[in-house]
This record gives C-alpha cells, structure tokens and sequence, in this order.
C-alpha cells in the first residue's frame, strides 16, 4: 500500500474514534515516524564520505591555515 493510502486510511480510522483512542493513535504514529526517520538517519549516517567530498574539505582547511585564502 502507497504511503498517501496508508495516510488516508489511518485519517479516517482516527476520525471516528474516541479523543482518547485518538490521541493515542497519534502518539502511536508519532512513534512509528520517529522510529522510521531514526532508522534511515542512522543507516545515512554510517556511509562513508565520498572522496571528492573529503578532498574539498582538505583543501578548505589548507586554505584556512594559508590565511584565509579561497578555494578555486
């Protein structure tokens, strides 16, 4: 199921419950997301740094230590 549909279904399922029900379906979602969005962060988080990249850091600290300098 499409991440739009699971959305609407779930809008739908709240709407007709209880405020309580309600707001713990919230929660619920709320925990569901932070633990997705936790889960991609982390697994981003543990790629390594393209080498282009890292070379561009290199010569923006050499730039920095020669007085500032900008990198071309």
């Amino acid at each position: 199921m499409a991440w739009s549909n699971m959305t609407q279904q779930w809008d739908m399922d709240v709407a007709d419950e209880k405020p309580s029900e309600k707001a713990r379906a919230i929660r619920a979602r709320q925990r569901a997301i932070g633990r997705e969005l936790r889960r991609m962060y982390d697994d981003v988080a543990q790629e390594a740094v393209p080498e282009d990249f890292m070379d561009l850091l290199r010569q923006i600290d050499e730039a920095e230590d020669k007085g500032g300098k900008k990198v071309s």
